[in-house]
């Protein structure tokens, strides 16, 4: 294969193909969600019947939509079988593509679209802080069975990509690091508060208000927080009284 020929394929790839519909409020959602995932091509919001609500990514619109109903089939006769109860997630390997697919509140559900050589590390936070925004947006009811409370965050680190601050409502907010967590030897297949692997960092750091969280940079540099930290980092310390 030419040169050529090559970055033409190359350039074909990174094109992005026209939108068949609108953008919503879950386009932004969902971007994100194709963004933070390393190999991830497009990502989808489908209700019950497999109609496509929203999409975003670089695959083609008609390929989404068909992928979205096909998977949503699937995780509907997953939880119809009595060994698959209480089923939350589904995660597959094909011979051109992988998948991940969540269930969410009112039988609406996430489709995540990959490339083949796609592994599937670097998605369960990510998809954990897509389906709350998601929630969030749609004003779902039922959020008991929320996924576990990851928050992206913006992270600037060291040399050594330590994280030494933390930018909250346009500034950067620094932090001091109280210790680094030692990831597991093996993480479990849905990444709680805490849990890491791989190649991941964690560090236990404390805001100027004395507040705590838990940072985490994955592989592909995206930083996650096991708090909502615009809250706890943004409250003035309390002063002793005297």
């Amino acid at each position: 294969m030419s040169p050529r020929t090559g970055s033409a394929r190359t350039a074909r790839r990174r094109l992005r193909p026209a939108r068949d519909q609108g953008e919503s409020a879950f386009t932004a959602i969902l971007r994100a969600l194709v963004a933070r995932v390393p190999g991830a091509r497009a990502a989808a919001l489908v209700d019950f019947l497999g109609e496509t609500v929203d999409y975003s990514g670089r695959a083609i619109p008609f390929d989404v939509r068909v992928a979205a109903a096909h998977w949503r089939i699937v995780l509907d006769e997953a939880e119809g079988q009595s060994s698959f109860q209480g089923l939350k997630w589904i995660v597959a390997r094909a011979a051109r593509r992988s998948y991940v697919v969540y269930g969410l509140p009112e039988r609406y559900a996430l489709v995540l679209v990959l490339a083949r050589a796609a592994g599937f590390a670097g998605w369960h936070r990510a998809v954990a802080v897509c389906a709350r925004a998601l929630g969030q947006e749609a004003a779902w009811r039922d959020q008991a069975d929320a996924p576990a409370q990851w928050f992206h965050v913006e992270v600037a680190s060291d040399a050594h990509h330590r994280p030494s601050s933390v930018r909250l409502s346009g500034a950067d907010r620094p932090v001091e690091i109280l210790g680094t967590i030692v990831h597991q030897e093996r993480m479990a297949p849905w990444a709680e508060p805490g849990d890491s692997a791989g190649r991941e960092r964690g560090w236990r750091v404390r805001f100027e208000t004395g507040a705590e969280a838990t940072l985490v940079r994955e592989p592909g540099g995206t930083w996650y927080a096991d708090a909502a930290v615009d809250g706890i980092a943004l409250d003035r310390p309390s002063r002793k009284s005297r």
